[in-house]
């Protein structure tokens, strides 16, 4: 008893012993391969810096945009009014984000895509022969659209001319006005046709009265003014080009590259060599041993 007792108390010590030859067994395989893994590390940087210059150089812009002041104080107001009787979640819900939501919505929307696609002849720029749902796979992976937490949408494209990245991101801008424009005088061609056939049905029992000054035919005249008055408002309304969005910043040429980040480039290829050098190292030495014979027993 007493014997196995002693031998679990040495065999933490020795194990301890082991690793530490084990260690060292390992730094004496890098150092035995220093020259191996310095030439693969040394090759694959170089290799990397040299195809890293042969990259097309990106370049980015950004725009970014928020809500129409008009419409966050409403949404506001809403909001606190919501807020004060404890419906956090529905008062988040019609929030100014979710205004923004809808706008990123619109942003990567197939017609805005093919909007910018086609003002760009990005078909002809992206050398795209066959398919145009490659051009907009290309387009929607060459732009990064982000809204934040304060409703701010921010519109970035990549491409490697400068000129044409932020012209590009301004595009987007103008094309969510222009969308947003489009579906709401659909409402308002909507009510100012509906006041127009009002008008005509009036106009023709107007015309049927043959004592005007009747009380029918008073109400009638009345209720055609009115009309009226609200028939030139919609088509006021139909008319206004006021822009539904507020542009925060416009997309300006960029100066200097986005990518490729030559330097980045070329310590991860370096980090990554050195993993593998290292692995190649330890293989070799594990099939170099296995490789050898016992020693005979009579040596």
């Amino acid at each position: 008893m007493g014997q196995g007792t002693e031998t679990v108390e040495v065999a933490p010590q020795e194990k301890l012993d082991e690793d530490e030859i084990n260690l060292i067994d390992y730094f004496r395989v890098i150092f035995k391969c220093r020259r191996m893994i310095l030439l693969i590390c040394g090759a694959v940087m170089v290799t990397t810096a040299i195809i890293s210059l042969f990259l097309p150089k990106i370049y980015s812009a950004t725009a970014s945009i928020v809500p129409p002041i008009n419409i966050i104080q409403k949404e506001s107001e809403l909001s606190g009014r919501l807020g004060a009787g404890g419906s956090s979640l529905l008062s988040k819900a019609i929030g100014v984000t979710s205004i923004a939501d809808m706008y990123a919505g619109i942003l990567e929307s197939r017609v805005v895509i093919d909007a910018i696609i086609d003002r760009f002849d990005l078909i002809k720029a992206y050398e795209e022969k066959k398919y145009k749902s490659n051009v907009r796979k290309r387009l929607r992976n060459n732009t990064t659209i982000k809204v934040s937490d304060e409703g701010i949408v921010t519109i970035t494209v990549e491409d490697k001319d400068p000129n044409r990245a932020a012209a590009m991101a301004n595009a987007y801008v103008e094309q969510l006005d222009h969308q947003n424009k489009r579906l709401s005088s659909g409402q308002a061609t909507s009510k100012r046709v509906f006041l127009e056939n009002r008008l005509q049905e009036i106009e023709q029992e107007l015309s049927k009265f043959e004592n005007i000054l009747s009380r029918e035919a008073k109400i009638k005249e009345m209720l055609f003014e009115l009309l009226s008055r609200e028939y030139e408002l919609a088509k006021i309304e139909e008319a206004k080009s006021m822009p539904t969005i507020q542009i925060l910043d416009g997309a300006v040429v960029p100066e200097t590259k986005y990518k490729p980040k030559r330097r980045q480039m070329v310590m991860l290829s370096g980090i990554a060599a050195l993993f593998i050098a290292v692995f190649a190292a330890f293989a070799r030495e594990y099939f170099a041993k296995a490789n050898t014979p016992p020693e005979s027993s009579s040596a």
